[in-house]
């Protein structure tokens, strides 16, 4: 069952779709990506959310949750406007957590870095960027566990994307180089993925109808489509994969 929202707090004034910071009625806080995101990018954080679970990377927990209606309509003209009502994506809050830096990062252990590159590679997302003079790591940091937590889906399935793009930005750029050296670490990643791939009909068939619109009279379908979800996510049957060009 979806999680009731029974209260918006503020808005996050961190990440490009700026989220909504709510309280469920679990009483845990979320924060809850819904319209102004735009119902594609909820499409988007629910596929390769289910699949980084399925990978065992360490992603926040992650549920449709329910906002509503009269909820929304209390402040629709004003600070809810970007909001929306129904069933949206809320990923639960992680305390105590900072912005991975190019300190902290370093930390992170080598296995968890090349799983990291492969799932950004094999989902064709680029937004996962770090160098000295800044970035968007989508990579939070828990000084007191040692470890990393994975956020933020919402520019995957991209066609721009290419192995080289990723060589050249993805933070963890040598550990995807690594990978693409070694036939060994290839074999291991696509034996990985195609066991993730056995749970994408339901991945997809759980998807809310509500997002595959982007009005709420579901007259204008979004642009991302299920083929080319599926399409990307077959792209490491081909030999070429890992091919650097």
């Amino acid at each position: 069952m979806p999680i009731e929202i029974d209260e918006v707090l503020r808005r996050s004034e961190q990440g490009a779709t700026e989220p909504y910071i709510c309280r469920g009625s679990d009483g845990k806080l979320y924060f809850v990506k819904g319209k102004g995101a735009g119902y594609d990018s909820l499409v988007k954080e629910w596929v390769a959310g289910q699949l980084a679970r399925q990978l065992d990377l360490p992603i926040p927990r992650f549920c449709v949750v329910m906002v509503p209606q009269e909820l929304y309509d209390a402040g629709r003209n004003g600070a809810l406007r970007d909001l929306g009502y129904g069933f949206l994506f809320g990923s639960e809050n992680v305390e105590n957590v900072n912005e991975v830096s190019l300190v902290n990062v370093q930390h992170a252990p080598a296995k968890l870095k090349r799983d990291i590159a492969a799932f950004d590679w094999w989902i064709r997302n680029g937004d996962r960027t770090l160098t000295d003079s800044g970035g968007n790591p989508n990579l939070l940091w828990s000084e007191s566990a040692r470890r990393l937590v994975v956020i933020d889906h919402n520019l995957a399935f991209d066609e721009e994307v290419t192995l080289h793009s990723q060589l050249e930005s993805h933070i963890f750029s040598s550990s995807l180089a690594e990978i693409c050296e070694q036939s060994a670490l290839q074999g291991h990643y696509n034996a990985r993925f195609e066991k993730a791939l056995t749970d994408l009909p339901q991945i997809l068939g759980d998807i809310p109808e509500r997002w595959h619109y982007v009005d709420d009279a579901r007259t204008v379908e979004i642009n991302l489509s299920l083929d080319l979800v599926e399409d990307t996510l077959r792209r490491h049957r081909v030999p070429a994969f890992w091919e650097r060009i």
